[in-house]
């Protein structure tokens, strides 16, 4: 790969969340959590609804900024918690305490710390997977759920081998094949020493990098072990790619276990009672242009959600922030149709 220059732009507006330092909660004795709480208008008596924004790898809640400044302004209060390990939310190196379950309560426990009965659940990414769960673990304290990069996949035993081949046979290359790399011991070392590279990756201007160079199987190693170099997304600002680089230098092991455990399949013991229907109503949202997560799959849902708009995006994986005027009217349009029945 040539290396190319990369392009950045300055972010000189201050957002809503700049203003609000985070905060620390013990959802439980000895496991903390980092979260931003904002109230709309400082005022949560005309407040509409709270949004609970959960992010997904290897992200922070710095990536619903877009989301933020626009709801805030529409009168809902967010909450954005930081999760299991990033900054300084309870980040264990011990991959079986990353059971959903765990978590889903984790997320039930500072809820009641701020006095929030109902919230509307958005989820990117690995987020959506925890968002999920929160609803199923938890639908009498969910009015929504929207998922964006990330689909619905009903509680199973989870083979990760017979995933890749699947995804090769009806898509024509392995979408899923960068985990391998991801749950490889030396996984975390070599990200972190290829800070940069892994970065210019993670946000290509070119999408189609993640069909060639870190999906398939032993891809993303090459690309890091190789140095490789790309032009960056230009929807990313300098503020973005520092945040960014700050969470992958405070260390990758944690961030990881979120893969592991799905391959360890420790969740299944909790979840194999678990009624498989979400019971609340559900926005997916998707990219064209999201060569991991297939935005055409979101459509195979329906035989566990009823209540399922599904809207596609001419975006990549980043798609909150890459078309966060579109992402932020139609879940806008979306709730209000929630919110009036």
């Amino acid at each position: 790969m040539i290396s190319k220059s990369v392009q950045t732009q300055t972010d000189d507006q201050q957002y809503i969340y700049d203003k609000f330092e985070a905060e620390n909660f013990e959802v439980a004795p000895g496991i903390n959590y980092e979260y931003i709480y904002i109230k709309a208008n400082n005022n949560n008596n005309n407040t509409k609804a709270t949004f609970l924004f959960l992010h997904g790898f290897p992200e922070s809640f710095h990536s619903w900024k877009y989301q933020v400044e626009y709801f805030a302004h529409q009168n809902f209060d967010c909450l954005m918690p930081n999760l299991m390990g990033y900054g300084k939310t309870y980040s264990p190196l011990n991959m079986n305490e990353y059971k959903r379950k765990l978590m889903v309560n984790h997320l039930g426990s500072l809820l009641d710390y701020l006095n929030l009965n109902k919230v509307i659940v958005v989820g990117h990414d690995w987020g959506t997977q925890l968002a999920n769960r929160f609803v199923l673990y938890y639908p009498q304290r969910t009015l929504g759920l929207v998922m964006i990069n990330g689909g619905y996949g009903a509680p199973a035993l989870f083979d990760l081998d017979l995933a890749i081949e699947y995804s090769k046979k009806v898509y024509g290359y392995e979408t899923l094949g960068y985990w391998k790399f991801f749950v490889a011991d030396d996984a975390a070392e070599i990200m972190e020493n290829n800070v940069e590279s892994f970065t210019d990756l993670a946000f290509a201007m070119d999408p189609l990098l993640w069909k060639t160079d870190l999906a398939p199987i032993g891809k993303l190693r090459n690309w890091l072990l190789n140095g490789n170099t790309t032009t960056r997304a230009s929807y990313m600002t300098d503020d973005d790619y520092r945040n960014f680089r700050q969470y992958i230098v405070e260390g990758m092991k944690p961030k990881l276990n979120w893969y592991r455990s799905q391959v360890a399949n420790i969740n299944w013991n909790d979840e194999m009672s678990l009624d498989p229907i979400i019971q609340r109503p559900v926005l997916s949202i998707g990219g064209t242009k999201d060569y991991v997560v297939i935005a055409n799959t979101a459509a195979e849902q329906k035989r566990y959600i009823a209540d399922l708009d599904i809207i596609t995006l001419e975006a990549a994986h980043w798609t909150m922030i890459e078309k966060s005027d579109e992402v932020n009217r139609a879940m806008h349009i979306w709730i209000k149709r929630i919110l009036s029945t």
